[in-house]
């Protein structure tokens, strides 16, 4: 299975979000993780996938990228409502 990085960035809060293209299957996969972060040292993660719009043959689309972006925030945010509980 062949994997690209697309886009990844780390906040302030201690989550890690990235956005891979599987080649494959012709999708985006975003992965959000958080490390330590009211985990008790646990890497505690989610991931969500989606089908391409548009080939990224040079990045990804307009539509692909907010896409990813939404995917992302909601990840987050579904993260941080759970690990309120710990």
């Amino acid at each position: 299975m062949s994997k690209a990085i697309m886009w990844a960035e780390a906040d302030a809060r201690g989550f890690e979000t990235e956005c891979l293209f599987n080649e494959d299957n012709r999708s985006y996969e975003v992965l959000v993780s958080a490390k330590g972060l009211g985990a008790k040292g646990l890497g505690i993660g989610r991931a969500e996938s989606f089908p391409v719009v548009e080939d990224p043959g040079l990045g990804m689309s307009p539509a692909d990228l907010h896409q990813s972006i939404k995917l992302a925030d909601r990840l987050v945010w579904e993260m941080e409502r759970s690990l309120g509980d710990l």
